[in-house]
């Protein structure tokens, strides 16, 4: 695809005109009133970023540190901000929030989300809404630098860790590799996929003396329509169709595998694809076809499928976890520090 590389040429100017505006101090960056903890990626999706929020928000709670979420609510029908999560559970539609907010929400209930394009006005409103939040988790933040943030964790892909090694469109990177030099810790994951010795290796080159960490893939259970708990080995094995829209929806097909679980057929969509009748009609052919009695998928696409097919529906519930201890603790000694 080298004749996008005059386009990605275009882009990477603009970036670093953008970049350039805000370190110089021409655009302004403005800070919440509690610490930030960004999370990001320099590719266009398809880290892990979801699960690991999902996980690290988890972790925080459970280390009496109680975070919020904010993010910019990708596939989101409604404009303007959006209290996803009022800290005691979900309190807007699929639609209103976003596939991935609203996962986040259903999962983490005492987590407070708000999902809106300016952060900082989502910061004020968390800090309104739930006074006793800690910490805000910028989910998707490391390019979203008008926001000031105290800790930038940056994940990369262990299965494709420069992401083609091009920004975008000839390749999947927002920023360039270079950019790395601005991670505070990194993260590589996937590391259950594929050996994480060339991200590593990115990551010394571009960022180097930064502590890198490894994070894998962790189920956390399958469920069927009625929320209730069903093992691998139970579900209907062959005839299931399996049906994903993400960035790089080959993470979840492996992670099926990994389960012992071998589709009948498989259906993959755009990233936050909202599930029209087109696409409905997509999967329930294949089911047909294929001879499938059942449908399994994630937990993003499965808020947006519930109730919706004729067929019965499973989701896989994950999270990506840092296999070395003392990860939250180094994250937390980091965000304690007076900001620079």
């Amino acid at each position: 695809m080298r004749f996008l590389a005059p386009l990605s040429q275009l882009y990477e100017g603009a970036v670093s005109a953008r970049l350039a505006a805000y370190r110089q101090g021409f655009l302004k960056v403005h800070r919440a009133g509690r610490p930030v903890l960004s999370v990001g990626n320099l590719a266009a999706g398809g880290t892990g970023k979801t699960p690991f929020v999902r996980w690290l928000a988890r972790e925080l709670l459970e280390r009496g540190t109680r975070p919020s979420i904010l993010t910019r609510g990708y596939g989101r029908t409604s404009r303007g901000p959006v209290v996803v999560s009022d800290g005691a559970g979900a309190v807007a539609s699929v639609r209103a929030s976003g596939d991935e907010a609203a996962a986040l929400a259903r999962a983490l209930p005492r987590v407070p989300i708000v999902a809106d394009a300016d952060r900082l006005a989502a910061a004020r409103r968390v800090e309104e809404l739930v006074p006793d939040v800690r910490v805000h988790l910028l989910d998707d933040g490391f390019s979203h630098v008008a926001l000031a943030r105290d800790l930038d964790v940056v994940l990369l892909d262990a299965t494709a860790p420069d992401a083609g090694g091009a920004l975008l469109p000839e390749g999947r990177l927002r920023e360039p590799l270079s950019s790395l030099a601005r991670a505070d810790l990194v993260v590589v994951t996937k590391c259950e996929q594929a050996d994480p010795a060339a991200a590593r290796a990115l990551a010394n080159r571009w960022a180097p003396g930064v502590p890198v960490y490894h994070a894998h893939t962790r189920i956390l259970g399958i469920r069927d329509d009625s929320g209730a708990e069903v093992r691998a080995e139970n579900l209907p094995g062959a005839t299931l169709v399996a049906v994903a829209a993400l960035a790089r929806p080959e993470a979840f097909f492996a992670t099926l595998e990994g389960l012992g679980i071998a589709p009948a057929r498989t259906v993959t969509f755009r990233d936050h694809h909202p599930y029209g009748p087109f696409a409905m009609g997509r999967i329930e052919r294949a089911a047909e076809e294929s001879g499938a009695t059942a449908v399994v998928t994630t937990e993003k696409d499965a808020v947006k499928l519930e109730g919706r097919l004729h067929l019965p529906l499973f989701r896989v519930a994950v999270e990506m976890a840092v296999t070395e201890n003392g990860f939250v603790e180094d994250a937390l000694r980091r965000l304690a520090r007076p900001p620079s």
